[in-house]
């Protein structure tokens, strides 16, 4: 893989698989869970109908505490074991119209996506009008950070992008939105042994999400650009995973005629 180009489309499906089978170790399990209890009371409180997560894998949800009615999954690629609410496309161009979405959950998605800065844009694209946006990423700064700087084997997640905070707060504004705040969480060690992880567990209890130290951040924004006056899209409730290709892309009322 070191032949493959960072920026490539190869390389970002090679690091998302990655990611998934990480999250299956002693450390991912253990994030992971942290994570899921993070997230559920970031969007618990949210209204809204549709909700998109774009993230790791369909084997990784993290949104399904959310109240909204009509959950799916935008995926890059196809597999057998694709639940039936599942979109596959690019995240650079997603085959979905604009302002559709209630809530858009990238978990991860800025880290291991071949071209961050557009799959954000199209995350704000298909929001609606003071939609929400909810963004999980491997924080930089702190022993996670480090661990990936000085990580001589570099497989995931020590391979991904870890980009700051602050600087997807920055592109949140230039497209419009209105951002709560970066808060980091879980202060564990990035020591995949289980004996090392429940040692270091006490940090969570003395640490907050205001020390940005932790080893993951999240940011909930609010798309605030007005949407277009059009008719409301007709979804489909049941059915096969929809496969587009992004040259092609459709409305979603057409798509269902």
């Amino acid at each position: 893989m070191g032949t493959v180009n960072r920026d490539s489309q190869e390389y970002s499906l090679v690091v998302q698989k990655e990611l998934e089978f990480w999250f299956q170790s002693t450390l991912g399990r253990t994030l992971l869970a942290n994570q899921r209890a993070v997230i559920e009371k970031k969007i618990c409180r949210l209204f809204g109908f549709h909700q998109a997560e774009i993230g790791v894998s369909h084997r990784v949800p993290v949104g399904n505490p959310s109240s909204l009615g009509h959950k799916f999954y935008i995926l890059p690629n196809w597999e057998s074991d694709l639940p039936e609410n599942s979109i596959i496309s690019n995240f650079g161009e997603i085959a979905l119209d604009h302002d559709i979405v209630d809530l858009v959950i990238l978990h991860h998605t800025l880290d291991f996506s071949a071209d961050p800065h557009q799959t954000l844009r199209e995350a704000s694209r298909i929001l609606k009008s003071s939609g929400n946006l909810l963004i999980v990423g491997f924080n930089p700064v702190g022993l996670w950070g480090l661990r990936r700087l000085f990580s001589t084997r570099k497989q995931a997640p020590w391979n991904m992008r870890f980009i700051a905070g602050s600087r997807i707060e920055d592109w949140l504004n230039l497209l419009d939105f209105r951002v709560s705040g970066v808060q980091t969480h879980f202060y564990g060690l990035p020591i995949n042994s289980q004996r090392m992880v429940n040692r270091s567990l006490w940090l969570n209890n003395v640490l907050n999400e205001k020390v940005p130290l932790g080893a993951y951040y999240t940011i909930l924004a609010q798309k605030q650009s007005g949407a277009r006056i059009k008719a409301i899209p007709k979804w489909r409730t049941k059915g096969k995973v929809v496969g587009l290709p992004v040259a092609n892309r459709v409305s979603m009322k057409e798509k269902i005629k």
